[in-house]
């Protein structure tokens, strides 16, 4: 296999971590994607690091990353703190990169200073990445008043920064609702996939809720858009990232996910 596939806890957020740890056992996943945003679940019920870490290495299983922190262009001391807790936390785990999501709330996207802000994030975050020997990876998202919504945008201010502290977190979905066509296979280090079904909306309209599993009539185009990545050179982990109920709650959820599963890998030829 070219790709390491991984379980973002999205796929499954109301299970414990045991059966989350199961359900990635079942579904023949080597890497799970942790989040710090599920209420009562690890990291917001203050599980040790060490403790975490031994069940994952019992289980077998490797983390693909921590996910995320928020708001990382709208720098102030207290995301500073959050940000060195957040990644001693991650390394402390041993996961690889911690993910870097931008602000995006209505206004976000009216700063002149756009990319300036950007850079002012990443290089805060420079420092305690390095020391904790960790990676960010950036992701663009592409809903309405993203600050961030271009790949283009996150190289540029990677770039300005300098350094190989920072990957590209891709999101087939957030490229898809922001139209972006762009493609920098050479600096991802992240990639997530959901799927869209729905045919009522234009990109633009889409939210978190609709995004289920990739199968055939994907209209994110998944197999084409990781084809190509895998074609260019990326062989990195792919997380399975759906944010629909109606997916996270799918009482035959296991069978689903691992078809789902089963079809990227062959459709993409990633077997």
């Amino acid at each position: 296999m070219t790709v390491t596939f991984a379980l973002n806890r999205t796929c499954a957020p109301q299970l414990s971590l045991s059966e989350f740890i199961a359900l990635a056992q079942t579904v023949g996943v080597s890497a799970v994607e942790l989040r710090n945003d599920i209420e009562g679940q690890e990291f917001a019920d203050g599980m040790p690091a060490s403790e975490l870490k031994a069940r994952l290495a019992d289980a077998g299983l490797v983390l693909a990353s921590v996910n995320a922190l928020q708001r990382f262009n709208d720098w102030t001391p207290a995301r500073a703190e959050e940000a060195r807790r957040l990644i001693g936390y991650a390394a402390e785990l041993g996961a690889p990169g911690v993910v870097l999501c931008p602000a995006h709330r209505p206004g976000d996207d009216q700063h002149a200073d756009a990319h300036d802000r950007l850079c002012t994030g990443l290089a805060a975050l420079q420092p305690i990445f390095a020391d904790a020997g960790v990676i960010g990876y950036v992701e663009p998202l592409g809903m309405r008043h993203s600050s961030m919504n271009r790949q283009a945008q996150a190289i540029a201010a990677m770039d300005a920064v300098g350094g190989s502290d920072f990957h590209l977190c891709h999101d087939t979905f957030q490229h898809f609702r922001a139209s972006d066509d762009a493609l920098f296979p050479d600096r991802i280090g992240l990639v997530h996939i959901s799927g869209i079904a729905r045919p009522d909306l234009r990109p633009d309209e889409l939210s978190e809720p609709d995004r289920g599993f990739v199968f055939l009539g994907d209209r994110v185009g998944n197999i084409t858009r990781l084809r190509a990545m895998v074609d260019a050179g990326y062989r990195g982990f792919v997380s399975m990232e759906p944010f629909s109920p109606e997916t996270q709650n799918d009482p035959k959820l296991t069978e689903r996910l691992r078809a789902s599963l089963d079809y990227v890998m062959g459709a993409a030829r990633l077997t």
